[in-house]
């Protein structure tokens, strides 16, 4: 067993930028060199990431992430920040993981209509602060976005609150090195309250850390939300820049909108546990853009654009604040006024900060400008303006990309922290000390610029750096470091025996093996490690990234050949080398005949396991010592993993067999499950006993074909074997019908009473124009209703106990039982009232009466005629023929008459009639 280290920390991150036009710098030479090969297209936001030898990684806008070969990663698209958003983006490497990091993004307010400062309902909705996760070893190395973790929203407004829902948060973000010297915190600012957010080893903690600020209101947000945040690169400051705080879209004399100021605040920052406070409001009444430190946390340098009245920049002043100062916001000196718009300011890696804009009549720039002394004071400084000339045909705008300062410029590394190692402390040679003192956290110290330390115990330890610089003593860098155990794997080698592959050489000793069945015998059963497989020592030394290794699926090239296993420790870059052998023994070929089972649904199933394993055992005549193990795909076979058991659900399909004796392969193949139909009939069945004539009914009746009866076995619960039978009982019967391929279905038979309709009453409503019918009885939908009309006719049946404007006279209900039990009648009157009648002597119509009240129940109802004018021209009795249009003995003329008719039971019914002649 060998054990090994590599590199932990580097410090070369921040050496290629990539921003604007396609544009880019590289610091690997020490000094920033023009480069062409960038793919950004962006107006702001942009950040990118290198390795810890200054190689490109990756780089995005916010919304596009591009690869280290200058390609859209596969999964890079669609990231929801914007290239307009003042910080798009920023790029932290995740704690502990060599191969991980996250981006952050935050949107910008982004309505359609570009003149409008507030967001409405129509416009698209801004998408606040996400983060993703990129993993470099996907996509052949090239890196891709892990799609389970793409644009995971970050909470930094009130869910409950119409308006913060609309913003969610402000067009910054920054990223401090957390205290614990291993962790970060990523900050950003929403109205009146900024966010801290923590990255550890395990991933982004949610649950922010929140600290309540000046107020930056929503009325304004397009504007309200520009502006750097920054974090000194000491990790003790936040700086601000607020573009505007206005609260309204008010509006000047021409009708533009009125362009309002903002301020730059500082605040102390507590990289420990995230708070934010002490604000100073540094200067206001301005439009500032960019906000940096210098190296040394000792000056603050802010770009500010200079408008007119009518909201038209001139141009615009770069000013420096001297931190150490007893009054900071007095030490302000103003280094430049240019007609340049503000631009971006950002610190390189050579402790310089370089800043973006372009001339006020133009929108990008082909020259960059270079603050060379930022911690001077004023003039001493050593601005540049258009220092550094861009390569044709890429330019700069307004952004460039941010970093985390406090990790790649005062911070310091280590390497080799396997327990047992000589561990190695180092830090950024750029900087001239002229001492240092490293205390490693166990009692032990070091003056050594570049120092070793082996330590006793394996754990975290809690280093300090303190450095002396022009003979002053510095406060002290610290740093959790974690010394690992080496992985503890087995001494002995592994041996992996598989039966020789079934193919056109089926004894030549060579089959596919899954490196990864060793991993529970070589790690001794710790899940934690990562195991990877190479051909020797030299390769598995060789491959720092791990990303060399030997696929899981691997086809031995001879027998017993000796594979050098690689474990290697979570989050650390300890490992250990073992050695696994793969001894290929000769197959016996499993081919039972097929497996058959009834379905359930579906053409569905149920397999039982420890059937099928029976079926082949007693089919292929196998020893009782052989195991079997069945899969249901080749991966799991070829991975022993996920082994079939208990009861299976499928359609058809093949399974795969491994056959062991005494834990050695002892054969393979397949076996084909294949499901079986079951008889198709219904599940239930209702059938009805006439109560009133209770005869014989029939059950099993057209369940199956006739022709087909003699197919099926049958079953009944009355423990008959008939395919029908016959009963006079109410009850719960079952059939059990039986195909012969022995597979079943059951029908349950529910036999209950049916009664004639008991009627429990027949409401009759009667007005001079209509009529409604109503028949109330026990259960209305067992039955359908009609009526046989005084003449005979019988009026359509129906489902429903209720008729409308039923003719007058004597009529018939009839109430028909729906399961064939017969019927009950009933008699009822309607009363009509005819709307005319002609009495010319034709035979039709000549007489005018009521219908339907001469009857016995109404032979006494007293029926009067009146003219228009009220006078009783005749009373009638229902049992005469009625009125026929005269007035002693006069004929009278057409007209509308009038008529009352009290009915026995009291009620009264009055309406109109027309006489025609």
């Amino acid at each position: 067993m060998l054990l090994v280290n590599q590199t932990t920390f580097a410090q070369k991150e921040a050496a290629v930028w990539y921003f604007g036009n396609f544009a880019g710098i590289d610091f690997n030479s020490g000094s920033p060199v023009s480069i062409t090969n960038g793919k950004l297209f962006t107006n702001e936001g942009c950040t990118s990431i290198s390795d810890n030898n200054g190689n490109i990684l990756f780089y995005t806008d916010g919304s596009l992430v591009y690869n280290k070969q200058h390609q859209v990663m596969p999964n890079g698209n669609g990231l929801l920040g914007h290239r307009s958003s003042t910080q798009s983006a920023i790029i932290i490497p995740k704690p502990k993981n060599k191969f991980q990091y996250y981006i952050f993004t935050v949107d910008e307010p982004n309505p359609k209509n570009t003149d409008d400062t507030t967001l409405n309902d129509e416009d698209p909705p801004n998408n606040g602060l996400n983060y993703s996760l990129v993993d470099t070893r996907l996509d052949n190395g090239n890196g891709d976005i892990v799609i389970s973790e793409k644009n995971i929203p970050l909470i930094t407004y009130n869910v409950n609150d119409p308006e913060e829902v609309k913003y969610k948060c402000s067009e910054k973000i920054t990223a401090v090195q957390h205290g614990d010297g291993e962790s970060f915190w990523i900050v950003t600012h929403f109205k009146n309250n900024f966010y801290a957010f923590k990255i550890s080893a395990s991933g982004v903690i949610k649950n922010p850390i929140k600290s309540t600020t000046n107020l930056v209101p929503t009325g304004g947000y397009i504007t309200n939300a520009i502006g750097y945040l920054k974090a000194s690169p000491n990790g003790k400051k936040i700086a601000i820049a607020n573009s505007s705080i206005k609260n309204t879209n008010e509006t000047g004399p021409k009708g533009e909108i009125k362009r309002d100021t903002g301020n730059v605040v500082l605040y102390d920052f507590d990289s420990t546990t995230g708070q934010i406070n002490n604000n100073i409001t540094l200067i206001s009444n301005i439009n500032p853009y960019g906000v940096e430190f210098s190296a040394k946390s000792k000056k603050l340098y802010i770009t500010t654009n200079n408008f007119d009245a009518q909201g038209v920049v001139l141009g615009s002043t770069l000013y420096q604040f001297d931190l150490k100062s007893s009054n900071i916001v007095n030490s302000k000196k103003a280094i430049i006024n240019s007609s340049y718009v503000a631009g971006a300011l950002q610190l390189g890696i050579d402790e310089k900060i370089y800043r973006s804009g372009y001339p006020i009549l133009t929108d990008s720039y082909d020259k960059l400008s270079v603050i060379n002394n930022p911690e001077a004071d004023g003039s001493n400084c050593n601005y540049i303006q258009d220092a550094i000339s861009l390569k044709v045909p890429t330019r700069v705008r307004l952004g460039l990309p941010p970093f985390i300062t406090s990790l790649f410029l005062y911070s310091f590394n280590y390497e080799f922290n396997c327990f047992g190692d000589n561990t190695l402390f180092y830090f950024n040679t750029n900087e001239k000390v002229d001492q240092v003192i490293w205390d490693f956290g166990d009692g032990s110290t070091s003056s050594d610029t570049n120092a070793y330390h082996i330590y006793k115990n394996a754990g975290v330890y809690n280093v300090k750096l303190t450095k002396i610089i022009n003979g002053e003593q510095r406060e002290p860098l610290e740093k959790k470091v974690t010394i690992y155990e080496s992985p503890i794997i087995s001494a002995k080698p592994i041996v992996l025996a598989e039966c020789d592959s079934n193919d056109e050489f089926p004894e030549d000793e060579k089959t596919t093996f899954s490196l990864s069945s060793a991993n529970y015998e070589l790690t001794l059963n710790n899940n934690d490690y990562e195991v990877y497989f190479y051909h020797s020592t030299t390769e598995a030394i060789a491959d720092s990234q791990n990303i060399n290794a030997l696929p899981n699926d691997y086809k031995n090239t001879q027998q017993d050949e000796i594979l050098i296993a690689k474990v290697t420790q979570p989050n650390s870059n300890c490992y250990s080398l073992g050695s696994i052998i793969l001894h290929v023994d000769k197959n016996i070929e499993l081919l039972p005949s097929p497996f058959y089972s009834c379905t359930l649904s579906e053409d569905k199933a149920n397999f039982n396991i420890n059937n099928i394993k029976e079926h082949i055992k007693k089919e292929l005549n196998l020893p009782a010592s052989v195991v079997l193990f069945l899969y249901q795909n080749n991966k799991d076979f070829q991975l022993r993993t996920n082994p079939l058991n208990g009861d299976f659900l499928s359609t058809n399909t093949t399974l795969f067999i491994r056959a062991e004796n005494d834990s050695k392969c002892y054969g393979s193949g397949k076996i084909t499950i294949s499901t079986m139909a079951v008889p198709k009939i219904k599940a239930s069945e209702t059938v009805y006993i006439c109560k009133n004539n209770p005869n014989l009914v029939a059950l099993g009746t057209g369940i199956v074909n006739l022709n087909e009866a003699n197919n099926y076995s049958y079953l009944w619960s009355t423990k008959e074997t008939s395919p029908t039978i016959e009963t006079k009982k109410t009850g719960i019967y079952t059939l059990t019908l039986t195909n012969l391929s022995g597979c079943s279905s059951t029908i349950t038979y529910e036999v209950l009473y049916s009664s004639l309709a008991k009627i429990d009453n027949i409401t009759i409503d009667e007005t001079e124009n209509s009529n409604n019918v109503v028949v109330t009885l026990n259960d209305p939908q067992k039955y359908r209703y009609s009526i046989q009309l005084e003449g005979g006719n019988i009026l359509p049946f129906q489902n429903t106990p209720f008729f409308q404007n039923v003719p007058g006279g004597i009529h018939e209900l009839i109430i028909e039982n729906l399961d064939g039990c017969g019927s009950v009648k009933k008699e009822i009157i309607i009363i009509n009232f005819p709307k005319f009648f002609t009495p010319n002597g034709d035979g039709y119509n000549d007489y005018w009466n009521v219908k339907g009240t001469n009857t016995a129940a109404n032979s006494k109802s007293v029926i009067r005629i009146f003219d228009r004018y009220g006078k009783l021209l005749k009373q009638i009795f229902p049992n005469s023929n009625g009125w026929d249009g005269t007035f002693n003995g006069q004929a009278l003329p057409s007209d509308d008459y009038w008529y009352t008719v009290v009915l026995e039971d009291g009620r009264e019914i009055k309406g109109h009639f027309a006489l025609k002649r």
